[in-house]
C-alpha cells in the first residue's frame, strides 16, 4: 500500500492577523483566490488516486481557515474519502467565529476531525468562545498557547531571507537532516494547485516567485502526462533526497532548540 503520513490542502491565503514571522509570509504577500470546492475535488481525487491512504488529511491556510466561505463544502468534499485517511484536520487561530454551518458540519463527523487552535493571547474573550464552541461540536481539540510564558515549542523561528546562501552539498544536507519537517514529521506535504511540496518553504517560495521553479522539487498530481505509478515513486525520491534546493534559502532553524533562535509567536506588524 502506498501511504502518506500527512498531506495538506492549502485553501487560502489571507488572514485576519498580520504576524511578523508567519511561516507562510502572508502579510508581505498578496493573497491567492481562495480554493474553490471544485478545486478541492479535483485535487483529492487526485491525491487519493495516488494515495491509498494518508494518515492526516490537512485542511488548512496560507492564512486563517475559518475566514473561507466555503469551508462547510471542504470539509465534506474530504469526507467521502474518509475511508482512506484517519484524520481530517483544521487550523485555526482562534479570532475568527464559527457560522453557524461550520458548527454543523463539525458536529456531524465530530471525532473524525481534529482542531488545532492556536491561542495568542491578542484577543482573550474572543479567542475563549471559539474553543468554547469547538468543545461544544464534539471535535478533537489541541491547543497551543503562543503567549506569556512557557509558549509551546518555545516560540516561533525565523526562517530568515530568501537569497541563496551559497551553502556546501554537506550543509545542505545537515540541514534537511536536522530539520523537524525530515525528522520529526517525516515531510510536511502540501499543495495550493496540485504541485505537492515537501515544505512550506519550498511550496510557497516556487509559487510566490521567491525561489526557482524546480520540478525535481514537487510531484504535480494534476500532470496527466505521469501514471500513478511514476507519481507515487517521485514522492518516494523527494523523500528520500539528501537536501532540497529551498535548504539553501532557509535559516534551517525548524525545529531548532536553541531557545536563542526562538522568538515570542504572532507578534504583530504595524
Amino acid at each position: 500500500m502506498f501511504a502518506l503520513g500527512k498531506l495538506s490542502l492549502i485553501i487560502l491565503t489571507r488572514c485576519d492577523l498580520k504576524c511578523r514571522l508567519c511561516c507562510e509570509y502572508v502579510p508581505q504577500n498578496k493573497p491567492f483566490p481562495d480554493m474553490t470546492v471544485p478545486e478541492a475535488e479535483r485535487i483529492l481525487k487526485a491525491a487519493f488516486d495516488v494515495a491509498e491512504h494518508i494518515n492526516t488529511l490537512h485542511l488548512t491556510g496560507g492564512g486563517e481557515p475559518f475566514l473561507h466561505p466555503k469551508l462547510p463544502e471542504l470539509v465534506h468534499a474530504a469526507m467521502r474519502y474518509q475511508e482512506q485517511f484517519d484524520t481530517l484536520m483544521l487550523f485555526t487561530n482562534s479570532t475568527v467565529p464559527l457560522s453557524d454551518s461550520l458548527k454543523e458540519v463539525l458536529r456531524t463527523y465530530g471525532q473524525k476531525i481534529l482542531v488545532q487552535a492556536s491561542r495568542y493571547g491578542l484577543y482573550p474573550e474572543r479567542e475563549e468562545a471559539v474553543v468554547n464552541d469547538l468543545k461544544a461540536c464534539g471535535v478533537r481539540l489541541k491547543i497551543e498557547k503562543y503567549y506569556g510564558e512557557d509558549q509551546s515549542f518555545g516560540g516561533w523561528v525565523d526562517f530568515g531571507p530568501w537569497e541563496a546562501r551559497g551553502r556546501t552539498p554537506e550543509e545542505l544536507e545537515s540541514i534537511f537532516k536536522e530539520c523537524s519537517v525530515t525528522r520529526v514529521l517525516k515531510g510536511n506535504w502540501r499543495t495550493r494547485d496540485g504541485k505537492v511540496h515537501w515544505c512550506s518553504r519550498s511550496q510557497r517560495g516556487m509559487e510566490l516567485g521567491l525561489i526557482p521553479d524546480m520540478p525535481e522539487d514537487y510531484v504535480d498530481l494534476l500532470d496527466e502526462t505521469q501514471t500513478v505509478e511514476e507519481k507515487r515513486q517521485k514522492f518516494l525520491q523527494i523523500a528520500s533526497r539528501r537536501y532540497l534546493s529551498a535548504c539553501d534559502r532557509c535559516s534551517g532553524d525548524a525545529g531548532t532548540e536553541n531557545q536563542e533562535k526562538r522568538h515570542p509567536a504572532a507578534e504583530q506588524m504595524s
